[in-house]
């Protein structure tokens, strides 16, 4: 019950045409939350008006995903597990989480030069996120790749299929 037994109720914020079943996911988590007496009064909403919503925090529950351009560690911490500050920095922070040591790892991490430091700050960051359940993941998009013997593509993990890099034999 966790202090709630007679449940609680709370908004979410969705969009419906942002990501793979975006708005099924946002449902099935209602659902799902329903069965522990927590009520989701579930907007499901253009991106074009979810976002700034969620961007100005006026929402306390969304679905957000987050795929870095770089593919390094450093993007996702300096937007998403950094507290919203100068430059940027925890932009997309929704929740203002907020952890001194991550913030203090996040300029180094970004400068760190030796690749096994950087590693053992990045593991730090992320080891003391999910200890302090700083974010709580609702769902990770499945990608389906097909293959055929004649062709050669080389596929990006944010699913972006580039023609360019496509080679028929």
């Amino acid at each position: 019950d966790a202090g709630y037994p007679n449940g609680f109720e709370v908004g979410m914020n969705c969009p419906n045409d942002r990501y793979v079943n975006d708005a099924q996911i946002c449902q099935a988590v209602a659902a799902m939350l329903a069965r522990i007496d927590v009520k989701v009064n579930l907007m499901v909403e253009t991106k074009a008006t979810y976002f700034p919503k969620i961007l100005s925090r006026e929402t306390s529950f969304y679905l957000l995903g987050w795929t870095p351009a770089s593919y390094d560690a450093h993007n996702p911490i300096f937007a998403l597990l950094m507290s919203p500050g100068p430059s940027g920095r925890g932009q997309f922070n929704l929740g203002s989480y907020a952890n001194k040591r991550i913030d203090e790892l996040g300029p180094q991490i970004a400068s760190e030069l030796d690749q096994k430091k950087r590693d053992a700050m990045i593991a730090e960051v992320f080891k003391i996120h999910s200890d302090e359940v700083g974010h709580l993941p609702l769902h990770q998009q499945a990608l389906a790749w097909g293959m055929k013997k004649n062709v050669d593509l080389v596929q990006l993990a944010d699913n972006i299929n580039l023609l360019k890099w496509v080679v028929v034999k």
